[in-house]
Parts: structure tokens; C-alpha cells; sequence
């Protein structure tokens, strides 16, 4: 049985890959800070909830790992949590703990296009993150993978949309011209797995998309569609888009920052030849809507 450790092991992505790495003789240790958000895991076999306040016992705590896989994400900064302090410190300190106790195979998780010239720093952020693990886990065997759009249950975007278009008879829709080629999380769940016992994919930076490229007024039409619905959807152009995030930006809950939009700016799409093991039965997005819509 080998050891595998896994941060950012809470959201919608973690929880799928535990509960199929669970079905396979692994033991797994689920680093968090907070053991809360963590709880729903504990009921799955050989899984082990590490909690670590912060990197002083981190070192320790990862002895005897024999994969490790950084989930870490987040999309909204707040106050405690800034992009780089995110994406970049946290990924570095993870990263040397790992190297001291000799832990030698890493699959860390970026983002498509994260290496294209733009403002957001949130992809600057992810491509720091990518240098933290390419110079500190150089003799070792690393994997990188720059995911487009995840979607699935509970995911913080498609299902964002679905609920908007279920209860807001006007849509005002930002950046309709932008693109995306989102792939289903059980797809990229299964990647992950591959990738880990992979030769092939060590010390590669792996490109992964789904099988269609979507504007977002594509996708917003799909949902509508689907879900049958009569919404009035009103395209913004860029200076309203602005001036309507600059408004949601007031609202305690983060729904979408001019971050996010700098994001938009940049394509988040591959040529489907470029993209790491593409396969003609990836989930496609109409069908995940048909069946969450019965």
C-alpha cells in the first residue's frame, strides 16, 4: 500500500479524486487547515485527515509520503489570502518540506494559459507557483497540469450559472465573447490518477481541455436551454462588464472580480491536438446539463 498526500483536498476536485483513489488500495493522508471543511471525507477507507495549523510540523507530517499531489487553489483573493501567497508561498514551503524527507514524485495543479502575457494575478500567481515546483523539485519527478474550466457537482462556476439562470428572469451577462473548453471533473479526476504512475509525464507540463471550445454566451444559452427556461440574457460590453464587477465587487460574497475578467481576457482553450491524452469519449457539457436538469 503506498502513501499518497493531497492538499486542497476540500473542494469539488479534491473530494472526487479521494473517493476514487479511496476504491484503490492507497492510504491517503488529507492535508487541511481546517479540519471542518474535511469532515465529509472521513467516512471514506484508508483515508487519514492531517491537520496542520501551519508550516512549522509540516516536514514531519509528510514523512513516509510516497506521492504527493498539490490541489491548492483559490479564485478570489481576501485579505489572508493573496494569490501569491496562495499559489506561489504555500506551493514553495509544501515543496522544500517534500524534498527533505526525500518524497520524490509530485503532480502539482496550475491553470490553462497561466504563461500567456496578461494582468491577472491570478495567472501570474499560478505561473510562480509553476517556478516554485520546476526549481525546487528539479531532480525529482515532477508532473505539472494546466486544467481549462472543472466542472461538475458542486463546482464553483457551472453550477454558479445554473442557479443565476434558475431564479434571475434578466441575466446581465459580462464578457460574452469569452472562451472556454471546460472539461468534466470525473475526466480530469481520471488524468490525475494516470498521470501519477506516468514516466512519461515527468518533468512535463501537461495541457488538459475538454472536447469543445464554449463562449460564455454559448454556455450560458446551453444552461438555458437545458433547464428550459425564458430568461431575458443581456450581453455587456466591456465598459459595462467593468462597471457591473466593480458593483458585485461591493457584495460580501464573492461572485466575480476585475481579476476574474483580466482572466476572460485571455482564451482559456487548446488546440485539442496540443492537449494531454485527448479521447473522443470525454464527458461533453450538454450531456453533465441533461443529466443534472431530470
Amino acid at each position: 500500500m503506498r502513501t499518497i498526500s493531497i492538499f486542497g483536498s476540500s473542494g469539488f476536485i479534491g473530494t472526487e479524486l479521494i473517493g476514487q483513489l479511496a476504491k484503490k488500495k492507497n492510504e491517503i493522508r488529507v492535508f487541511t487547515r481546517n479540519k471542518i471543511k474535511a469532515n465529509h471525507l472521513k467516512v471514506l477507507p484508508n483515508v487519514k485527515i492531517v491537520h496542520y495549523s501551519d508550516n512549522s510540523n509540516l516536514q514531519e507530517l509528510l514523512k513516509g509520503t510516497d506521492v504527493l499531489i498539490n490541489l491548492i487553489g483559490i479564485l478570489h483573493e481576501l485579505k489572508k489570502n493573496q494569490f501569491l501567497n496562495v499559489h506561489e508561498g504555500l506551493t514553495r514551503e509544501i515543496v522544500k518540506c517534500a524534498k527533505k524527507v526525500n518524497i520524490t514524485r509530485l503532480v502539482h495543479i496550475s491553470a490553462l494559459k497561466c504563461d500567456t502575457p496578461g494582468e491577472s494575478k491570478y495567472l501570474f500567481s499560478k505561473l510562480r507557483g509553476e517556478k516554485a515546483v520546476t526549481s525546487l523539485f528539479k531532480n525529482k519527478d515532477w508532473t505539472i497540469l494546466r486544467p481549462s474550466i472543472v466542472y461538475g457537482p458542486n463546482d464553483n462556476f457551472i453550477n454558479l450559472f445554473i442557479k443565476m439562470i434558475k431564479f434571475l428572469p434578466i441575466f446581465f451577462l459580462i464578457s460574452p465573447n469569452a472562451k472556454f473548453q471546460p472539461i468534466n471533473v470525473d475526466d480530469f479526476v481520471e488524468i490525475i490518477i494516470k498521470v501519477m504512475d506516468s514516466k512519461k509525464s515527468y518533468k512535463r507540463i501537461l495541457n488538459i481541455a475538454g472536447p469543445k471550445v464554449f463562449t460564455f454566451l454559448e454556455i450560458i444559452k446551453l444552461i438555458k436551454k437545458t433547464f428550459n427556461k425564458k430568461n431575458i440574457i443581456i450581453p455587456l460590453n466591456k465598459t459595462f462588464t467593468i462597471f457591473f464587477v466593480r458593483c458585485l465587487e461591493i457584495l460580501p460574497i464573492k461572485l466575480v472580480t476585475r481579476d476574474n475578467l483580466k482572466s476572460m481576457e485571455i482564451e482559456n482553450t487548446i488546440d485539442i491536438n496540443d492537449a494531454y491524452q485527448y479521447k473522443s469519449s470525454l464527458k461533453q457539457l450538454s450531456s453533465y446539463l441533461k443529466k443534472i436538469s431530470e
